[in-house]
C-alpha cells in the first residue's frame, strides 16, 4: 500500500517549492473532515452521484499533496462507483482509514523537515 505522506512527492508536484508543499498539504487536511462527512453522508443516503462527486473532488485534490494512499482510494472509489461495483462500501471503508490516518498524523507530517 502507498505511504500515507510522500514528502519527495509533494514538493514535486508544488514545483520545487518545499513552502508550497507544505501549504498544499495543510489545505488538504483542513478540508478533510468536510469532504469525509459529505462522503459518508452521500453513501449513507445512498446517493451515488453525491459519493462520485466527493471521490473525484478528493482525487483532484490529492494530485498535488503527495498522499499517495489517499490519491489511490479515492481513485478506487470513483471507479467502484462508475462501474456500479458492488465493494463500494469497502471503498468507502478504505477511503475513511485513510482520512483518518491523515488526520492523526498530518499535524506531526507538518512539523517535519519539507525541505
Amino acid at each position: 500500500m502507498p505511504e500515507m505522506l510522500d514528502i519527495t512527492q509533494a514538493i514535486e508536484q508544488a514545483g520545487g517549492n518545499p513552502d508550497l508543499a507544505k501549504e498544499l498539504f495543510t489545505m488538504l487536511l483542513k478540508e478533510l473532515p468536510d469532504q469525509k462527512y459529505k462522503l459518508n453522508q452521500a453513501f449513507n443516503d445512498e446517493d451515488n452521484q453525491g459519493i462520485l462527486d466527493v471521490a473525484h473532488k478528493i482525487y483532484g485534490a490529492t494530485a498535488y499533496c503527495g498522499v499517495p494512499r489517499l490519491q489511490q482510494v479515492a481513485r478506487d472509489l470513483e471507479k467502484a462507483i462508475k462501474a456500479q461495483s458492488a465493494d463500494v462500501s469497502d471503498k468507502i471503508q478504505e477511503i475513511n482509514t485513510a482520512f483518518d490516518e491523515l488526520l492523526m498524523n498530518g499535524q506531526t507530517a507538518l512539523e517535519q523537515d519539507w525541505l
